[in-house]
């Protein structure tokens, strides 16, 4: 074989390999993106699926409670539009006030945002009063609950939460344990759902654009 026949030869094995590794680089650089995009799509699914939505809604039955401003509320008063729903009370240290304010950062920037509603878990010490004074801090639209324990505990079975006391260190003193979740009710005062609750307000934003 010549010597130009072996230079020729080299140049188009150089052409190949170096074809070769073209490929070889961009098909790793596709699946490198593909991989990113189905992480960012199943993230976004699983937020979404931390929404438990009921096949078919339960509609809310007769209770009475009293709202921050001495309304009275029955299931009536949920018909209408959207509403979250959550038990907890004026007193807790961490879940309730980053739950608010999680809920506080959605609602404010949408055009027709959910009613946001604390059912207090504490009816003692949470008066409409006492109610009204602490979701003032958060947002004047979100309403507060309280009642007698029997009502309170009749929309709570419905809702499959539970509440109860936790004796505190301190002869006289107590805390409370509640279902950290958030019931979603439809238009149509249908108990539609539930999920976990966050201090992630994105999460909670694209779990609130799944409703329609």
């Amino acid at each position: 074989m010549g010597l130009p026949c072996y230079i020729e030869i080299l140049e188009i094995s150089k052409y190949l390999l170096k074809n070769r590794l073209w490929w070889l680089g961009s098909f790793a650089l596709v699946f490198l993106i593909g991989s990113y995009l189905l992480q960012i799509l199943s993230k976004e699914d699983s937020l979404i699926s931390d929404y438990h939505r009921f096949d078919a809604p339960k509609a809310l039955t007769q209770f009475n409670l009293v709202d921050q401003h001495l309304n009275e509320i029955n299931p009536g008063d949920f018909k209408g539009r959207w509403s979250l729903v959550f038990f907890g009370f004026t007193h807790c240290p961490d879940i309730c006030p980053t739950t608010m304010s999680a809920l506080n950062s959605v609602v404010e920037d949408l055009p027709s945002p959910p009613t946001v509603v604390m059912v207090t878990a504490d009816p003692e010490r949470d008066s409409p009063q006492v109610l009204k004074q602490y979701l003032f801090a958060f947002n004047e639209s979100f309403k507060g609950l309280s009642g007698t324990s029997d009502n309170l505990n009749l929309l709570a079975r419905q809702l499959g939460f539970a509440f109860r006391r936790i004796p505190g260190a301190v002869l006289g003193t107590y805390s409370v344990e509640h279902t950290n979740s958030i019931a979603v009710i439809n238009p149509r005062a249908e108990y539609a759902g539930f999920f976990e609750i966050t201090n992630e307000p994105r999460d909670i934003l694209r779990i609130i654009q799944s409703f329609h």
